[in-house]
C-alpha cells in the first residue's frame, strides 16, 4: 500500500548521480530490459538520492528524487536543489518497518553546493576576539 501526498516546498541535498530507471520483462534470470521509466507525458524520468525536506511531510532521509531527463544534466552529489512544478511525494513501507520515499518533480532550481554552504558558515561563526580572553 502507498500514500501519496501533494507537497510543498521541496528542497533536496543530492547524494547521487542520476541513474535511468529501467522496466524489466520476467524474472530472475530471464529478466530483460524492456524499456525506461517515463512519466504520465511520456518523458524518461531519471532519478537521484536525496535528503529532501518538503512540507508537510517534513525530512526523508533517504528518498529518491524523480525528474524529466532534461532536469537532470549536470546533477551532481553535493548539489542543493529546489524541486518545483507539481511536486508528488509516494510513500511506500519498506523492510523492518522501513518507509520508501520517492518525491515526483517538473523541474529543479539549483541553490548551490553542501560544502560551499558549510564553509561559508565555518567562516561566519568564528568571532574576529576569540584569543583575547
Amino acid at each position: 500500500m502507498a500514500i501519496e501526498l501533494q507537497v510543498s516546498s521541496v528542497t533536496a541535498l543530492v547524494t547521487s548521480e542520476p541513474r535511468e530507471r529501467q522496466i524489466y520483462d520476467g524474472r530472475g534470470d530471464d529478466r530483460r530490459v524492456k524499456g525506461r521509466f517515463t512519466d504520465a507525458a511520456g518523458r524518461p524520468v531519471p532519478t537521484v538520492n536525496a535528503v529532501v525536506v518538503a512540507e508537510p511531510v517534513g525530512l526523508l532521509p533517504d528518498a529518491q528524487v524523480q525528474l524529466p531527463d532534461i532536469q537532470m544534466t549536470g546533477l551532481v552529489a553535493g548539489a542543493v536543489i529546489r524541486v518545483e512544478g507539481s511536486t508528488v511525494a509516494r510513500l511506500t513501507g519498506g523492510d523492518y518497518a522501513a518507509i520508501r520515499a520517492v518525491v515526483s518533480g517538473e523541474r529543479v532550481t539549483p541553490l548551490g553546493q553542501w560544502t560551499d554552504w558549510i564553509t561559508a558558515q565555518a567562516r561566519a561563526g568564528k568571532p574576529a576576539d576569540s584569543k583575547a580572553a
